[in-house]
């Protein structure tokens, strides 16, 4: 742009000193010289229009573009870190693995006259004692077959030895044992143990013992 204007203002300054020598030559009557230089002054004239169109095709004005910024706010989730108690087991003083009380296993009776003095030592009356309702903590004073199997079993248990719960039919039953019947039709709970190879039955109201049958 800088350019075409200085081109413009050189173009004027020549347009003027043509004109002026144009002048002189008319007054000291050279015609023929003032025609050339008319024919130079048209061609400067052309020149100059032309370059005035190109300088409008050419240079164009410069636009500027103001971008605008936009921020962007986004939210993170915010993690929060919580300092958690941590537990240190100490030993106790004067006290090893070695030596932690641990309830010994249970096992089963080793034959019938540990079977047998097992049941004498607690005695028949020792499991009749009062069955109370967990909900009333009512006492209930009928006692039923399961519940004389279910006492049984848990002084077994308490004192170290493996004994079931068995529900048998009267026919089984009556088969069986021979100091109390059931009535035809009934079941009856019972107890039983395992002597080496060996089944036994229990009457937990009498504690009769019979033979029932061989594991092998």
């Amino acid at each position: 742009m800088a350019q075409l204007l200085l081109f413009l203002i050189r173009l004027h300054a020549c347009q003027r000193s043509v004109l002026t020598k144009l002048l002189a030559n008319v007054v000291n009557g050279r015609f023929t010289k003032a025609l050339g230089v008319l024919f130079i002054l048209a061609i400067l004239t052309l020149v100059f229009c032309a370059g005035g169109y190109l300088g409008q095709v050419t240079f164009r004005p410069q636009v500027i573009t103001d971008h605008e910024i936009h921020t962007e706010y986004r939210v993170i989730e915010r993690v929060e870190y919580q300092t958690v108690e941590k537990v240190v087991y100490k030993p106790v003083e004067g006290v090893s693995d070695n030596h932690i009380d641990t309830p010994e296993p249970l096992r089963h009776f080793q034959n019938l006259d540990e079977l047998d003095r097992w049941l004498g030592n607690i005695g028949v009356l020792d499991i009749r004692f009062d069955v109370v309702d967990k909900e009333t903590n009512q006492r209930i004073k009928k006692f039923d077959c399961d519940d004389y199997a279910i006492r049984l079993q848990e002084k077994a248990l308490r004192d170290g030895y493996i004994m079931s719960f068995e529900v048998i039919r009267s026919v089984e039953y009556n088969t069986l044992f021979k100091q109390k019947r059931i009535p035809s039709g009934d079941i009856h709970a019972i107890n039983s143990v395992i002597l080496g190879n060996e089944v036994y039955y229990i009457e937990p109201q009498n504690c009769e013992i019979v033979f029932v049958a061989y594991l092998d």
